[in-house]
């Protein structure tokens, strides 16, 4: 039971998250044709939007798994399963991390483009996404101790 405020602010977390991610997804998808017949021309562009879709979506998919994770060990009741808690708080918190990384790898080297305000938006966005994913990957961590620390 000890650990159910902390699995709910992790699901509010990510829920944030998530609504940052769909925000910045749909920004960038209304440059996607635009890209597409870049892509066509250059190889540059194709890889930028293979990179831009890669990170996105790792940032995405991971988020909507910390969110369905935390949601679940709440309703289910595994808390008083403390191994099960702490595998997945493990699994939960390295891939947010690995995402983070991958997402600022892609997105902290990008200038922002004059007159293309949504781009703008989402760059800005993506350091913001960034930051929940480290705060995400940190929570499931403390949440993996404190399992640790209640169970044995």
């Amino acid at each position: 039971m000890a650990t159910t405020l902390p699995l709910l602010s992790i699901a509010a977390l990510s829920g944030y998250g998530a609504y940052l991610s769909y925000n910045n997804i749909t920004r960038l998808q209304r440059y996607e044709e635009q890209t597409k017949k870049a892509a066509q021309h250059s190889n540059t562009a194709a890889e930028r939007l293979q990179k831009t879709r890669t990170t996105q979506g790792s940032a995405a998919i991971t988020i909507a798994l910390s969110l369905i994770t935390a949601i679940s060990l709440v309703l289910l009741q595994h808390t008083e399963h403390h191994s099960i808690t702490q595998a997945i708080s493990l699994v939960n918190a390295t891939t947010l991390l690995v995402a983070r990384v991958h997402v600022a790898n892609f997105w902290n080297d990008k200038a922002k483009v004059p007159f293309v305000e949504g781009y703008n938006e989402a760059i800005k966005g993506s350091g913001s996404l960034e930051n929940v994913l480290a705060l995400l990957g940190c929570g499931w961590g403390i949440m993996g101790f404190a399992s640790w620390a209640v169970g044995g």
